[in-house]
């Protein structure tokens, strides 16, 4: 005589079923999404994701990353303050000021922004830009976050707040966030 407790339990069966089902069809559209992604973006996305980083030059050597041609003309460090007698900002280290033009050489307008601009100490340790200093620094003109369009150059300071006993080896510079990037060895 056969029991309740003896019957084989349909019921977690179909659920088993439905389960194995559900992770077949995710899996199945996984791969139609790849299929179709590298039929749609392959060689775009191939050539994103492999690409080497972009040229290295000299600082005063005009270098390009995207529409943009940057020169780096000066790098000041150990400066303590910037700003005037009104608005001013003190280093939590030392600012080292890059002073650099940037052309527009594309067929489109650009925006420049420091926050993208990156400079390298020692051991490859990574600086950002300090925007609210930048701002001070380029009192005279507003650089950032403004379109710069085809042929039209501008000169501008980015600032970096770095450790008092550190220095900026190289700088990384570019157009926007989707481009390779222009290294500048200083």
């Amino acid at each position: 005589m056969t029991t309740a407790d003896d019957a084989p339990n349909g019921k977690g069966a179909r659920v088993a079923v439905f389960v194995g089902a559900a992770i077949a069809l995710l899996s199945l559209c996984c791969c139609v999404g790849l299929i179709v992604s590298a039929a749609t973006w392959g060689d775009d996305l191939y050539h994103r994701v492999t690409r080497e980083r972009g040229d290295t030059v000299r600082m005063g050597t005009a270098g390009r990353d995207g529409e943009f041609e940057f020169t780096v003309v000066r790098l000041d460090c150990g400066v303590a303050q910037i700003g005037d007698s009104f608005v001013s900002q003190t280093a939590v280290g030392q600012f080292c000021l890059a002073e650099m033009t940037v052309q527009n050489v594309g067929t489109k307008p650009a925006t420049f922004t420091d926050t993208l601009q990156r400079a390298y100490g020692p051991d490859g340790v990574r600086f950002g830009a300090d925007s609210a200093a930048g701002i001070l620094a380029n009192s005279d003109q507003q650089v950032f976050l403004n379109e710069i369009n085809p042929g039209n150059q501008v000169t501008a300071v980015v600032v970096y707040d770095i450790p008092p006993d550190s220095r900026i080896l190289k700088l990384e510079l570019h157009e926007s966030a989707s481009t390779p990037g222009l290294t500048v060895n200083v």
